[in-house]
Protein backbone atom coordinates (compact mmCIF):
# COMPACT_ATOMS: atom_id res chain seq x y z
CA UNK A 1 0.00 0.00 0.00
CA UNK A 2 2.95 2.17 0.85
CA UNK A 3 4.38 1.75 -2.40
CA UNK A 4 1.32 2.24 -4.12
CA UNK A 5 0.84 5.61 -2.61
CA UNK A 6 4.71 7.26 -2.84
CA UNK A 7 4.70 6.56 -6.32
CA UNK A 8 1.20 7.97 -7.31
CA UNK A 9 0.57 11.29 -8.41
CA UNK A 10 -3.37 11.26 -7.36
CA UNK A 11 -4.27 9.90 -4.25
CA UNK A 12 -7.56 10.16 -2.14
CA UNK A 13 -8.20 9.58 1.53
CA UNK A 14 -9.50 6.17 0.81
CA UNK A 15 -5.82 5.04 0.39
CA UNK A 16 -4.44 6.61 3.26
CA UNK A 17 -7.58 5.16 5.80
CA UNK A 18 -6.87 1.65 4.54
CA UNK A 19 -3.33 1.95 5.50
CA UNK A 20 -4.07 3.54 8.69
CA UNK A 21 -6.63 0.93 9.62
CA UNK A 22 -3.97 -1.55 8.60
CA UNK A 23 -1.40 -0.35 10.83
CA UNK A 24 -3.75 -0.06 13.96
CA UNK A 25 -4.99 -3.21 13.25
CA UNK A 26 -1.78 -4.79 13.70
CA UNK A 27 -0.56 -2.57 16.11
CA UNK A 28 -3.38 -3.68 17.98
CA UNK A 29 -2.77 -7.45 17.62
CA UNK A 30 1.24 -6.83 18.42
CA UNK A 31 0.21 -4.82 21.78
CA UNK A 32 -3.16 -7.39 22.79
CA UNK A 33 -0.34 -10.42 22.22
CA UNK A 34 1.71 -8.27 24.77
CA UNK A 35 -0.37 -7.49 27.22
CA UNK A 36 -1.78 -11.00 27.27
CA UNK A 37 1.52 -12.20 27.84
CA UNK A 38 2.25 -10.00 30.56
CA UNK A 39 -0.97 -10.60 32.67
CA UNK A 40 -0.95 -14.20 32.38
CA UNK A 41 -0.27 -15.31 35.94
CA UNK A 42 1.49 -18.52 35.30
CA UNK A 43 3.79 -16.57 32.78
CA UNK A 44 4.44 -14.31 35.60
CA UNK A 45 5.63 -16.78 38.26
CA UNK A 46 7.73 -18.59 35.54
CA UNK A 47 9.95 -15.65 34.68
CA UNK A 48 9.19 -12.70 36.97
CA UNK A 49 12.10 -10.65 35.83
CA UNK A 50 10.37 -10.59 32.26
CA UNK A 51 7.03 -10.39 32.95
CA UNK A 52 5.19 -7.93 35.30
CA UNK A 53 5.78 -4.43 32.97
CA UNK A 54 1.46 -4.06 33.10
CA UNK A 55 0.97 -2.35 36.23
CA UNK A 56 -2.00 -3.53 38.63
CA UNK A 57 -3.85 -0.46 38.42
CA UNK A 58 -6.99 -0.51 35.45
CA UNK A 59 -5.95 3.44 34.55
CA UNK A 60 -2.11 2.91 34.48
CA UNK A 61 -2.73 -0.57 32.47
CA UNK A 62 -4.83 1.39 29.80
CA UNK A 63 -2.11 3.83 29.15
CA UNK A 64 0.16 1.31 28.89
CA UNK A 65 -2.01 -0.96 26.22
CA UNK A 66 -2.65 2.56 24.28
CA UNK A 67 1.36 3.63 24.86
CA UNK A 68 2.02 -0.48 23.47
CA UNK A 69 -0.71 0.12 20.49
CA UNK A 70 0.74 3.60 19.44
CA UNK A 71 4.70 2.54 19.39
CA UNK A 72 3.36 -0.81 17.82
CA UNK A 73 1.65 0.71 15.18
CA UNK A 74 4.24 3.57 14.69
CA UNK A 75 7.12 0.85 14.62
CA UNK A 76 5.56 -0.72 11.82
CA UNK A 77 4.97 2.30 9.97
CA UNK A 78 8.81 3.59 10.19
CA UNK A 79 9.95 -0.21 9.03
CA UNK A 80 7.40 -0.05 5.76
CA UNK A 81 8.43 3.39 5.20
CA UNK A 82 12.00 2.29 5.43
CA UNK A 83 11.25 -0.16 2.57
CA UNK A 84 9.00 1.73 0.23
CA UNK A 85 12.04 4.57 0.23
CA UNK A 86 14.88 1.91 -0.21
CA UNK A 87 12.81 0.32 -2.96
CA UNK A 88 12.75 3.83 -4.79
CA UNK A 89 15.93 4.81 -3.94
CA UNK A 90 17.41 1.90 -5.95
Amino acid sequence: QLMAIATSKDVGVTPWVSLAASAFTTGFSSATISYDFDTNPKKRQKTPHFYGFIPANVNKRAIVFVSMLVISTGMLVIRSMTIVLLGLVG
